[in-house]
């Protein structure tokens, strides 16, 4: 028997299983949900999201939707920005720490059984998924939030039978070691979590990813539903498209913006995260809440609203006045994210450039990404996420120099913070971008030291 772990200790344990790396397949979380009694049968109405960007942030607004028109929510997000207890949240708050170690404990216990049998060990993600299913089946829970990993096919939470609507929020170039080289196989792979006769939602726009999703949603029987930006034709007259939207103004705190589907047509709705690309990301929320199947909790405008006006997503484009400066933390882990916060940059900060904290994992295409963001920089600090798999701070330094940036390189990541601050002029504004881990770290300095 297993001695009891305490709360450091569960914490410790799921981070340490992070040296069997990531392995692809279904059949080490089939086992592990078959140990723990099969918790993924007990679930109330999931909605399962799958995506290159935007996926935490799209879950987040489903999220704050059904709660704030009544209903218990459980939302599982990966990776965390300060604690581990924020991938695993009930009602809006990470889950306690008690409660987190006794699901530990038990899946452990789980796992020692598999192991006895000569069953291989869980990933780290495997294993979390199966915590949060597990603390999800002893609870009270009216929704489900379920965030997948990577990519979607062979991804742990694609193990949940029967989700009340899949979304696949978009598809660009990231894990290509795993996924595929292109966009058309990165697509394949995410809609693996097509089922039959469960509405698949997206908000991709690549025409290849676009066709994939409907060959396959075609195969599986699953309705396809677009959600598309501004213009083009009413949604109701394009069988293609169930759901378009339009921004009618961006700014620091947010957005105003209009939704017309074929269900309802909602103008100037609110949205507290910030960037033409969380107005996509709040269209694709909204189109999986109103598609979700029967049984599904339902939502009316009110709830919309209040959800979307009171949704918070921390270090995604997020605002912090820190000491007299601006600064801007954001996740844009990969060349697509980058990209879009350059373009929000834009709208936010029109003809302002900025100083640039940079650092990213070293399986991304930092050149992309660099590339993406270097025509805003007017300086830039290159560091090193706390992360293993960290870009080593040359090679994001060769990529930002290599367009023109004036660059240096700082190794930890808030004395690059630091120096940004020391660098640049008191009127410039400081954003620090790459790795969430990056985010994470600066963002719990930052907090702690306001």
């Amino acid at each position: 028997m297993w001695r009891e772990l305490d709360q450091r200790e569960a914490i410790a344990y799921l981070q340490g299983l992070g040296r069997f790396g990531v392995r692809l397949g279904l059949e080490r979380m089939r086992d592990l949900l078959a140990a723990l009694g099969h918790p993924e049968r007990l679930l109330p109405p999931v909605y399962h999201i799958a995506g290159t960007n935007g996926k935490g942030s799209t879950a987040c607004l489903i999220e704050a939707v059904l709660r704030a028109a009544g209903y218990r929510t459980a939302l599982f997000t990966s990776p965390h920005l300060s604690r581990y207890e924020e991938r695993f949240s009930f009602d809006g708050r990470p889950v306690a720490p008690r409660e987190l170690a006794a699901a530990v404990e038990r899946v452990r216990e789980a796992v020692a059984d598999l192991a006895a049998a000569g069953k291989e060990t869980p990933t780290e993600f495997e294993f979390a998924t199966g915590v949060f299913l597990d603390m999800v089946a002893r609870r009270r829970t009216g929704a489900v939030i379920l965030e997948a990993g990577l990519g979607g096919r062979y991804d742990a939470t694609n193990a949940v039978p029967r989700p009340a609507v899949s979304v696949i929020t978009n598809v660009a170039l990231d894990h290509t070691d795993r996924l595929g080289r292109t966009v058309a196989e990165i697509a394949r792979d995410k809609a693996g979590i097509a089922r039959p006769g469960v509405p698949l939602v997206t908000g991709a726009a690549d025409p290849e990813a676009l066709a994939v999703l409907e060959e396959i949603c075609s195969a599986t029987g699953a309705p396809l539903l677009r959600v598309a930006g501004d213009g083009g034709e009413e949604p109701r007259r394009d069988p293609r498209v169930a759901a378009r939207y339009r921004v009618r103004e961006l700014g620091p705190g947010g957005a105003r913006w209009d939704f017309e589907s074929v269900w309802v047509s909602w103008r100037d709705l609110p949205l507290a995260l910030v960037g033409r690309h969380q107005v996509a990301n709040a269209a694709v929320a909204l189109t999986a809440l109103l598609a979700a199947g029967e049984g599904a909790p339902v939502v009316d405008e009110e709830a919309v609203r209040r959800g979307l006006a009171t949704a918070r997503w921390p270090g995604r484009l997020e605002r912090l006045e820190w000491h007299g400066r601006e600064i801007w933390l954001d996740g844009a882990h990969n060349p697509a994210g980058m990209a879009a916060l350059a373009r929000a940059l834009r709208d936010l900060l029109p003809g302002r450039p900025v100083a640039l904290v940079f650092g990213m994992l070293d399986d991304k295409d930092v050149e992309a990404a660099a590339a993406a963001i270097a025509p805003l920089a007017a300086l830039a600090v290159v560091t090193e996420p706390d992360s293993p798999r960290a870009a080593p701070a040359e090679r994001g330094a060769e990529a930002l120099a290599a367009c023109g940036v004036p660059v240096v390189i700082e190794r930890d990541p808030v004395e690059a913070l630091r120096r940004a601050l020391a660098e640049a002029s008191p009127g410039l504004p400081l954003v620090a971008a790459g790795s969430l881990y990056l985010v994470g770290a600066l963002r719990a300095w930052l907090c702690q030291e306001s």
